[in-house]
C-alpha cells in the first residue's frame, strides 16, 4: 500500500542577524493540521522540523526522500528566508545562516535537487513559501524514468514544485502567516480548492486557487508552479462531497470575483435563495462571505494604507526625495502593489493637489509633487507646443500622447518601437552598436524633448546622461563599477540587486530621477555609446 509522508521545516529565528519570522513555525502547524487530518490529507507520516541547522536540515530531507518507496507520495514544505546568488541559485536558510557567508550556513536547493533525483518515490510535491523561491527550478533537470502504473488514490506520477514567488520577488507574512501558504491551507480545509467537484484536490487545483487568492490580496506576487510529467495532476488530500456549506462558498467566490470584491445586489438575492434551498444558516453564511471577501478587503486596506504614507511624504517634502522614493518602492512590494495600483493613487493625488491649487492660484495652478531640483526649468521646452521633427519621416504623435497622459510603460515601450523605425531596425527588434551610434540627431533631441517635457524633468536621455557624468561617466568610456553606481542612482539596481524588466517602475512619484526610458539597449555599453550620441547631438 503505497503512503503518503511529508517533511515540514520553518525557520523562524536566525541567530546571525536575519530578520526574524514568526509565521514559519505557524505556517508548518497550519500545514501540519490539514495534511494529518484523516477527512482531508490522510498522510501517514508528517515530520516537523523548526529552527533547524544545515546539518540536521540536510538529513530530515535526505530521509525523507531516500525513505520513500517507489509509489509513495512525498511533500517537502519549508517557510523561512530564501537567499540567491549572484547566478539566481537559490538557497534555504537555517538557524545559524549567516547572509555575509549563506553558501556556508544554508542548504542548497541544489541539494534537494539531487536528494530528489536520487529518491525512488515517483511522486514528489516541494512547497515553499520564502523570498526568490521560484528560482528553485534553477537547475532542476530530474530523471526521466520508466513508465509505471499509475495507483488512482495518489493521481498523476512526477514532480511539482510550487513557490510563493518568482525567482526575484520577496514573499511578505500577513497577520502571522505567509499569505501563500495561508490560502494553501485555506483551500485544503475547506475543500474550495477542489475546483472540479470530483471530492480530490490535485496539486493544479490547489496552487490555482492559493495563486488567485495571493493576486487578489497582492497583485504584485505571483506565485508559480512547475511540472514534470505529471506532476500537476498528483492527488494531494480529500475534500467533502455534497457539503452544503462548500457549495455556499463555491457560488460566493462566482459572484465575488464577478465583481472584484463585490456581491452585486442580483448576486445578494441569489445567494440569500441558495441559502435557504441548502438550510445553511445566516451566522454560517456571513463567515463563508468574510472570508472569500478577505483577499479583496486586504488589497483595499493596503491601497489605503500607501495612500496615507504618500500623502504624508508630500506634506513633508515635495518634490519627494531619492531616499523617500526608494523607500516607498519598497513599501509598495510589502503591500504587494502593482505600478498600475500606485499609478492610480498618484492619479487621484495629483488631481486634488491640481484642483486646490486652481481654488488657490488660478493662473499659475500647476502641481509641484514632480518638480526635480536636478533639471534646470530652462530647459524643460515650451508647454504650447510640441516639436516632432525627424529626420527617417518618424511620426511622434503616439509618443506623445502617452507621454502626456503619463502611461510611461506604454511610452517606453513605443520609445523602442520609434528608435528601431528611425534606424531601420524593426525587424530585428533591438539596437546594436552602429544604429545607437549613428542615431539620428533631430530624431534623439525629439524623443528627449518629450520626455523631460512630460516628466517635468525627471525622464529622459539627457537627465540620465547628467546622472551617469555624475557618478564619474565620461563620454566614450566605460567601466563597469561606474555603470553600477549610475544603476544604483537611476534605480535600475535595488540593494546591490539588478532590476529585469518586469520590475522597472513605471511610477512617476517612485521612480528615481532618469529611471526612464529604460529602453532595452543591451548591457552598459550600449547606455554609454548612447550617452555619447547624447553628446555629439547637443542634446
Amino acid at each position: 500500500m503505497p503512503k503518503k509522508v511529508a517533511l515540514l521545516i520553518g525557520v523562524s529565528q536566525y541567530e546571525a542577524g536575519l530578520p526574524a519570522l514568526p509565521a514559519a513555525p505557524n505556517d508548518v502547524e497550519a500545514m501540519r493540521r490539514v495534511l494529518q487530518d484523516l477527512n482531508i490529507g490522510g498522510f501517514d507520516e508528517v515530520e516537523t522540523l523548526i529552527d533547524p541547522d544545515p546539518v540536521t536540515m540536510q538529513i530530515a530531507i535526505g530521509k525523507l526522500l531516500r525513505g520513500c518507496q517507489r509509489e509513495d507520495l512525498a511533500l517537502l514544505f519549508f517557510s523561512g528566508h530564501g537567499i540567491t546568488n549572484d547566478d539566481g541559485r537559490l538557497y534555504l536558510t537555517t538557524r545559524i545562516t549567516d547572509e555575509a557567508a549563506f553558501k556556508e550556513t544554508s542548504v542548497p536547493a541544489s541539494f534537494v535537487h539531487d536528494v530528489m533525483n536520487d529518491s525512488r518515490c515517483k511522486r514528489q510535491v516541494v512547497i515553499l513559501d520564502c523570498c526568490y523561491s521560484g528560482a528553485f527550478a534553477a537547475g532542476w533537470q530530474p530523471k526521466s524514468g520508466g513508465a509505471v502504473d499509475i495507483k488512482r488514490e495518489l493521481g498523476g506520477e512526477g514532480r511539482a514544485i510550487l513557490t510563493s514567488s518568482t525567482a526575484l520577488q520577496k514573499s511578505f507574512e500577513h497577520e502571522g502567516s505567509g499569505i501563500y501558504t495561508r490560502f494553501l491551507v485555506e483551500g485544503l480545509e475547506t475543500g474550495a480548492a477542489d475546483t472540479d467537484g470530483t471530492g480530490t484536490i490535485s496539486i493544479l487545483e490547489l496552487h490555482d486557487y492559493a495563486k488567485e487568492k495571493v493576486q487578489a490580496a497582492k497583485p504584485a506576487m505571483k506565485p508559480e508552479i512547475y511540472s514534470h510529467k505529471e506532476g500537476f495532476n498528483i492527488t494531494l488530500t480529500r475534500s467533502p462531497v455534497n457539503d452544503p456549506e462548500l457549495e455556499y462558498r463555491r457560488e460566493a467566490e462566482k459572484w465575488v470575483k464577478k465583481r472584484q470584491g463585490e456581491i452585486s445586489r442580483i448576486g445578494r438575492t441569489a445567494l440569500n435563495k441558495l441559502a435557504t434551498r441548502l438550510k445553511v444558516s445566516p451566522e454560517v453564511t456571513k463567515r463563508i462571505e468574510a472570508e472569500v471577501l478577505a483577499p479583496y478587503e486586504e488589497h483595499k486596506a493596503n491601497l489605503k494604507e500607501y495612500e496615507e504614507v504618500l500623502i504624508e511624504a508630500l506634506e513633508q517634502e515635495s518634490p519627494l526625495s531619492e531616499v523617500t522614493r526608494e523607500e516607498l518602492k519598497y513599501f509598495q512590494q510589502v503591500l504587494g502593489l502593482t505600478d498600475e495600483d500606485v499609478a492610480g493613487i498618484e492619479e487621484s493625488i495629483l488631481s486634488e493637489q491640481e484642483a486646490e491649487e486652481v481654488k488657490t492660484h488660478p493662473k499659475t495652478s500647476k502641481s509641484s509633487a514632480f518638480s526635480d531640483e536636478d533639471t534646470p526649468k530652462s530647459q524643460i521646452p515650451n508647454p504650447k507646443s510640441d516639436d516632432l521633427s525627424s529626420e527617417k519621416n518618424v511620426d511622434y504623435t503616439r509618443l506623445r500622447n502617452l507621454l502626456a497622459d503619463g502611461k510611461w510603460k506604454e511610452a517606453d515601450q513605443e520609445t523602442l518601437a520609434v528608435m528601431l523605425k528611425a534606424t531601420g531596425r524593426e525587424k530585428e527588434g533591438w539596437l546594436n552598436i552602429e544604429s545607437i551610434e549613428t542615431f539620428p540627431c533631430t530624431d534623439l533631441r525629439t524623443i528627449d524633448r518629450l520626455w523631460v517635457k512630460y516628466s517635468d524633468g525627471r525622464f529622459g536621455f539627457s537627465v540620465q546622461k547628467r546622472i551617469w557624468e555624475s557618478v564619474g561617466g565620461k563620454p566614450g568610456k566605460y567601466d563597469e563599477e561606474i555603470y553600477k553606481k549610475f544603476c544604483d542612482r537611476v534605480g535600475w539596481r535595488l540593494k546591490g540587486e539588478w532590476l529585469t524588466y518586469s520590475h522597472i517602475s513605471f511610477s512617476l512619484f517612485v521612480a528615481h530621477s532618469g529611471h526612464l526610458p529604460f529602453v532595452l539597449l543591451g548591457f552598459g555599453v550600449g547606455r554609454k555609446i548612447l550617452f555619447s550620441r547624447v553628446e555629439t547631438c547637443k542634446v
